[in-house]
C-alpha cells in the first residue's frame, strides 16, 4: 500500500494526506474503557460535544452493541468495515505498535498516537517510536505523535483532544509541540478557542513543524499561523518554508526553553533537539517569523494580525480620555521602539477649536475636556482627524469604561470599532480603565477591525512587531550572496592535515585559512625553536608579538602563552624563555610545537567575528565588540549564513559599537567596507567547508586604513 510520495523540497512536499487528519469522514478510536463512555476525560466525550457528524467507531471487546450511544462498537480492527480514514489510539506504548499493524490491514492510512512514553521519555521509549516510525513508512502509514493529543478543526467539528474545547472561527492555524495551546492557554482569558485549526505535534516522529507549516500555508481558511515550539530537529528546511510562507501570512511564534533549565524540560518533553537562543533568533529572522515573548503575547499578536492590517511604519499617535494614561503611552510607545507621531499643522487646526485656548493641541491628545463638554461632537471627530494625519501609521486609543447605562454618555464602543473599519490600514489600539472594562472590551471587539490590549506595553508591543512584519512582508528578495575567488584547496589540504592528526583546535592553520581566503592577517611567521627567533622576527620587524602554538592549550592567555610589545633580541630570548616556564608550569605535560610572532596590531577598534555551526540551522554568523570587551560589553548581532552585503552592513549597523566605528568627537571613521568585506568573506568560509564546527576571529583590528585579523581560532 502506498502513502503520498514527498517531494525532495520543503515547498514541494505533498501535504493533502493532512485532510484525512482535519477532516476525516470517519474515525476509529482504539483504547476506550468502558468507564470512559460518557466521562468529562474522553476522546469519544469531547468528539461529539464538538458537533462531529461522521462515524465514530470504537474498539473494545468488553462492550456490546448496547453500551454504544451515537458510535459503532467492534471487538477488534479486523471487524471494521473498509474506507476509514483515521485512527485515534490511546494504548500503553508496548501495545501502540501492535495497534499500527492492525490499521496497517485495514487499509488506515492516518494515525494519531496519543500515548506517551517514548522519545519524550527514555532510550527504550526512543527505541520504540524509531521501530514505529520504520513500520509507518514501510506501508505508507502516517502517525502524528506519538505524544500528543492529536488536531482539533472547529470548521469540520472534528478533534481528538480528551479535554473540552470551544469552536471558534477565527482563520488562524496553531500547530504547537505541547497540548496546553490547543486546550485551554485561552480560557482564563474568558474567549474563544483562539484558533480554528490545531495540530499538536507531539514526539513529531512523522508528521511534523514542516509539514504542519506548509499545510496552514496553503489553505485558504488560514490566515495567520500560530506556533509553539520547543525545538526545530530540520532547521534549513524550516527556514525555507516560512520564509516562503511568511511573504503571503503572517507567522507569529513562540520558542519555548530559552533558560537554562527550560532547555533541560524541553529536552524531557518532547525529545526535541534544542540550539541557542541566539541561533534561533537568527534563524527567525531569516525567516520572517513574528517572534513572541510568551504565550499570552502568542495570543494577541495572532489576533492582532487577524484584526489589522499591519501599519506603514512606525508613528503612533495617542487619543487618550486621562493625561496620566498618556503619559504611560508615550512611556511604552518609546519603550517598544516606536516613534511619537508628530501632529501637521492641516490636523492640529481641525481639532483645536474643541479645546479652550489656553491648552496646546499635540500628542498625545487629551481629549477630557472636549470629551467631557460634548463627546458625541469631539471623540469621533477628534479620532478620525488623527487618523487622517499622514504622519500617523497607528493609533493608542486611551478611554474609560464605566458602568452602562449610567455612563452612556461617554461610551466610546459606539464609535471605535466602526472609525477603525474606515481606517484599516491605521489600526487603533486601545487601552481602558474602569468599572465595565469587559464589556466594554466586548462591544469594540464585535466587528472585528479593534481590539482592546490588557496594558499599554502590549499594545505598543504588537504595533512594533506589526510594523517588523510588514516591513519583511513587502522587502526586496535577499541578494544572492557574493562569491570571492579564494584558494579553498588550499583550505581543504590544511582542514584534511589536521583531521588527520587528530587536532581539532586550529590555530596557526586558522591564519592560513583566513589568508587563503583573502582576509587580512596581522604579519607572522612560525619559530618551531629558540634558534629560528631572531630571523623570523628580523622577517617581521620589531615591534613582535609572541604567542604558544599547541594543540593542548586552548585559551593562550590563560596559561600564560602570550607576550607582547617585544622591542629587541634580547627581550625575544627572555620571554621565550619565561613564556615556556609560565606555559609548562599551568599545564604540564603540553606538547609545544613552537611559537608564533606576529607583527604588533595597529592602532583601531577591536571588533570579534565568528561563526557557529549549529546542528539544525548550519552555520550562524556572529560580529560584535572584540579584544577584552566582548563579553562585558555583550553586544552582539547574529545572522545565519550565507550573508549578503545588505545584511552585513545590517549586522554592524546594530551593534552598540557602531557609531565609535563611524567616528565621535572628531575621530576618523573606521574603514567599515573592509569588516563588510570580512564578514562576507566568513560567511562564505563557512558555509563552504561544513568540517569548520567553530571559527572565532578576536580581535581584529580595525580603522580608517582598513582591518586586519590579530588572533584566530577555528574548532573542527
Amino acid at each position: 500500500m502506498g502513502g503520498p510520495v514527498r517531494s525532495e523540497t520543503p515547498s514541494g512536499r505533498d501535504v493533502g494526506f493532512l485532510d484525512r487528519f482535519f477532516r476525516p469522514r470517519n474515525v476509529v478510536i482504539v483504547g476506550l474503557s468502558r468507564s470512559a463512555v460518557g466521562a468529562p476525560v474522553s476522546v469519544l466525550t469531547t468528539l461529539k460535544d464538538y458537533g462531529y457528524g461522521g462515524e465514530i467507531y470504537v474498539i473494545n471487546p468488553n462492550m456490546t452493541a448496547a453500551d454504544a450511544d451515537g458510535f459503532n462498537v467492534r471487538a477488534s480492527l479486523d471487524a471494521l468495515p473498509p474506507g476509514i480514514d483515521l485512527a485515534v489510539i490511546s494504548v500503553a506504548r508496548e501495545q501502540v505498535r501492535g495497534v499500527l499493524e492492525g490499521c496497517i490491514a485495514k487499509g488506515i492510512e492516518g494515525a494519531i498516537v496519543i500515548t506517551q512514553g517514548f522519545a519524550d521519555a527514555d532510550e527504550e521509549g526512543r527505541r520504540l517510536q524509531e521501530n514505529l516510525l520504520a513500520l509507518a513508512r514501510a506501508n505508507g502509514l502516517r502517525i502524528l505523535g506519538p505524544n500528543t493529543i492529536g488536531v482539533a478543526d472547529a470548521l469540520s467539528c472534528f478533534t481528538s483532544s480528551f479535554i473540552e474545547l470551544k469552536n471558534d472561527d477565527a482563520p488562524i492555524g496553531q500547530v504547537s509541540q505541547s497540548g496546553l495551546f490547543m486546550m485551554g492557554h485561552h480560557l482564563i482569558n474568558n474567549e474563544p478557542a483562539g484558533f480554528c485549526m490545531s495540530i499538536d505535534l507531539g514526539n513529531a516522529s512523522d508528521i511534523d513543524l514542516v509539514d504542519a507549516l506548509t499545510y496552514f500555508g496553503r489553505s485558504d481558511r488560514i490566515e495567520v499561523i500560530q506556533c509553539h515550539v520547543e525545538g526545530i530537529v530540520d532547521g534549513g528546511a524550516f527556514v525555507e518554508t516560512a520564509s516562503r510562507i511568511s511573504k503571503e501570512k503572517p507567522i507569529v511564534l513562540l520558542k519555548a526553553g530559552r533558560s537554562e533549565t527550560g532547555r533541560v524540560a524541553v529536552a524531557s518533553h518532547s525529545g526535541a533537539a534544542v540550539g541557542e537562543n541566539e541561533v534561533y533568533d537568527a534563524a527567525f529572522r531569516r525567516a520572517g517569523v513574528v517572534p513572541a515573548r510568551n504565550a499570552e503575547e502568542l495570543r494577541l499578536l495572532s489576533k492582532a494580525l487577524v484584526t489589522y492590517t499591519p501599519p506603514r511604519g512606525k508613528r503612533v499617535a495617542v487619543v487618550s480620555f486621562s493625561g496620566g494614561g498618556a503619559i504611560l503611552a508615550i512611556d511604552a510607545i518609546e519603550g517598544a521602539g516606536l516613534e511619537l507621531a508628530r501632529l501637521s499643522e492641516k490636523t492640529i487646526r481641525a481639532i483645536e477649536d474643541l479645546f479652550p485656548p489656553w491648552l496646546a493641541v499635540d500628542n498625545p491628545v487629551d481629549i477630557w475636556i472636549p470629551a467631557a463638554r460634548d463627546f458625541d461632537a469631539s471623540f469621533p471627530h477628534i479620532l478620525e482627524q488623527v487618523l487622517r494625519d499622514d504622519a500617523v501609521d497607528a493609533v493608542i486609543c486611551i478611554y474609560c469604561s464605566y458602568t452602562l447605562p449610567k455612563y452612556t454618555a461617554l461610551d466610546s464602543s459606539r464609535y471605535v470599532g466602526g472609525i477603525a473599519s474606515r481606517f484599516p490600514e491605521k489600526p487603533i489600539l486601545c487601552w481602558s480603565y474602569g468599572l465595565d472594562i469587559a464589556g466594554f472590551s466586548k462591544r469594540i471587539e464585535d466587528g472585528g477591525a479593534a481590539m482592546v490590549f490588557p496594558s499599554l506595553d502590549a499594545a505598543a508591543n504588537t504595533i512594533a512587531r506589526m510594523a517588523d512584519y510588514g516591513a519583511v512582508r513587502h522587502a526586496a528578495p535577499r541578494g544572492a550572496p557574493p562569491r570571492f575567488d579564494v584558494d579553498d584547496v588550499r583550505v581543504g589540504e590544511l582542514l584534511t592535515s589536521a583531521a588527520r592528526s587528530g587536532s581539532r583546535y586550529l590555530f596557526r592553520e586558522s591564519l592560513e585559512i583566513l589568508e587563503a581566503y583573502g582576509i587580512d592577517t596581522a604579519r607572522w611567521k612560525l619559530a618551531r625553536d629558540e634558534g629560528a627567533l631572531a630571523r623570523k622576527a628580523a622577517e617581521i620587524g620589531y615591534p613582535v608579538c609572541m604567542k604558544v602554538v599547541s594543540a593542548d592549550i586552548v585559551h593562550k592567555s590563560d596559561s600564560g602563552g602570550i607576550r607582547l610589545n617585544i622591542a629587541d633580541d634580547r627581550a625575544l630570548l627572555d620571554n621565550y624563555r619565561g613564556m615556556r616556564e609560565d606555559v609548562l608550569r599551568a599545564s604540564p605535560g603540553a606538547t609545544i610545537e613552537g611559537v608564533l610572532l606576529q607583527a604588533m596590531a595597529p592602532e583601531g577598534k577591536e571588533i570579534m567575528i565568528g561563526a557557529r555551526r549549529d546542528p539544525s540551522f548550519g552555520p550562524c554568523l556572529v560580529v560584535g565588540a572584540g579584544g577584552i570587551h566582548t563579553e562585558v560589553l555583550d553586544d552582539y548581532a547574529f545572522l545565519l549564513a550565507p550573508v549578503d552585503e545588505t545584511e552585513a552592513r545590517a549586522m554592524l549597523a546594530g551593534l552598540k559599537l557602531y557609531p565609535m566605528l563611524r567616528g565621535v568627537r572628531g575621530e576618523a571613521p573606521c574603514d567599515i567596507d573592509s569588516i563588510v568585506d570580512t564578514l562576507l568573506r566568513v560567511s562564505q568560509l563557512v558555509t563552504s567547508h561544513s568540517s569548520i564546527k567553530e571559527l572565532d576571529i578576536n580581535p581584529a583590528i580595525v580603522n580608517e586604513q582598513g582591518s586586519v585579523v590579530v588572533d584566530a581560532r577555528i574548532v573542527t
